[in-house]
């Protein structure tokens, strides 16, 4: 694997081993960077679908085609 140098500001990479240290033992730093990225990732994909749920729950043309769509999946399903 091809590695880099990134700069970071000594508090950066202080948290940083912080967090290691108490959320994922002596996981390599790679791998701290790309579970926390993953984890980030997931929460913005999460706030996107809450926002949404919201905008369909609001919208009442929306939800009833979410409707009729679950209920054209139910019956195919039912095959």
């Amino acid at each position: 694997m091809a590695t880099t140098t990134i700069r970071v500001s000594t508090v950066t990479r202080d948290r940083l081993m912080r967090t290691r240290a108490q959320d994922f033992g002596d996981a390599p730093i790679d791998e701290v960077i790309t579970r926390l990225l993953d984890e980030h990732a997931d929460q913005a994909l999460r706030a996107r679908i809450r926002a949404d749920a919201e905008h369909a729950r609001d919208n009442a043309d929306d939800l009833a085609e979410v409707r009729r769509v679950q209920a054209e999946m139910d019956e195919i399903s039912a095959w």
